[in-house]
């Protein structure tokens, strides 16, 4: 998927550049200013002239020439490319300022300077957002789009308003919506669905020994992982407070989901992030509690999340650094 970055300085650029290409971005094009970026999208030119097919734009606020809001403003009024979502760069990060970018048609904002992680879990977001949607507008011209995939995108979309801003995912505000969508939806298709509730161990140990913003780096290194791990598009995960993430698995069996939990505490054990003062490991470790079942119209988020949460409870008592699974047996 191509990323255009508008910014009119070269260092810049190339900065985030590199880190596009760190997280497997390969297509990356790149515009000194609005004008060039203008060409490159194809807007001077006769609506039937071949132009690269952009999925996303990254552009600097501050602009020689056009600046930032204007171009926003004039790319989202052009039939030609007011598909394409666009994510403000900016050191003002004030609400009027930002405001104003979302009034003129971006979709985010990353501030300055930029962090990779933060980067690379943004435009993550944004461009499997993209690609769902592209894939719905095609099913809709041929009429085959299912409620369930609309559902989707529906909540694609929320996700992008209701992240949490330091790691980038969903926060808990979003995770109670949806999960009480695709709850719904498990029972309304009896299909099955998985609760994972992780917690990292002696987080607070951690955070006295190397300091809060050594904490943030780690939560951001987790989250990370865990996007690593899962790979479908309906999987989701959310950071459930604190040093808490809770995943949430749609269509899948009970072993399935507990394989799935262990590849993730073994991936961010495998991290091999130093905690010297854990009495588990010289590295970071997780618990995770894990419930699943094919919900009734009888089962609640509450009813789930209670179990994924004695669950857990049961892998910190068992000696942290391990997955449990609750035995869902109904309400």
């Amino acid at each position: 998927m191509a990323i255009l970055i508008i910014d009119d300085v070269p260092v810049t650029r190339k900065i985030i550049e590199s880190f596009l290409k760190d997280g497997g971005h390969t297509d990356i094009i790149q515009a000194d200013s609005a004008e060039n970026a203008f060409h490159i999208l194809g807007l001077y030119a006769d609506i039937n002239t071949p132009r690269p097919s952009i999925d996303l734009i990254l552009m600097d606020i501050v602009l020689q020439g056009v600046d930032g809001i204007e171009a926003c403003r004039l790319i989202k009024n052009d039939q030609r490319s007011a598909h394409i979502p666009i994510v403000i760069i900016t050191a003002y990060t004030s609400s009027e300022h930002i405001e104003t970018a979302f009034k003129a048609g971006a979709i985010d904002f990353l501030p300055k300077p930029i962090n990779k992680l933060e980067l690379h879990a943004r435009v993550r977001s944004i461009l499997h957002f993209k690609s769902e949607v592209d894939r719905l507008r095609e099913r809709e011209k041929s009429l085959v789009e299912t409620t369930l995939q609309l559902e989707r995108a529906n909540v694609l979309l929320e996700r992008l308003s209701n992240s949490d801003g330091l790691t980038g995912i969903p926060n808990r505000r979003y995770f109670d919506y949806m999960f009480k969508k695709l709850l719904a939806s498990g029972t309304r298709l009896s299909i099955p669905i998985s609760l994972l509730l992780m917690d990292i161990d002696n987080f607070k140990l951690y955070n006295d020994t190397y300091g809060h913003l050594a904490g943030d780096d780690c939560l951001k290194l987790i989250s990370g992982a865990i996007h690593d791990t899962i790979k479908r598009e309906s999987d989701f995960i959310a950071r459930y407070g604190g040093e808490e993430f809770v995943i949430v698995l749609f269509g899948v069996e009970p072993q399935t989901a507990t394989e799935l939990a262990e590849n993730i505490r073994e991936h961010i054990f495998g991290l091999k992030i130093p905690h010297s003062s854990s009495p588990v490991s010289d590295w970071v470790t997780v618990s995770i509690g894990v419930v699943s079942c094919v919900p009734e119209p009888s089962v609640s988020p509450e009813n789930m999340i209670d179990r994924a949460d004695k669950a857990l409870y049961a892998a910190k008592s068992r000696g942290k650094n391990q997955v449990v699974q609750f035995e869902f047996d109904g309400i």
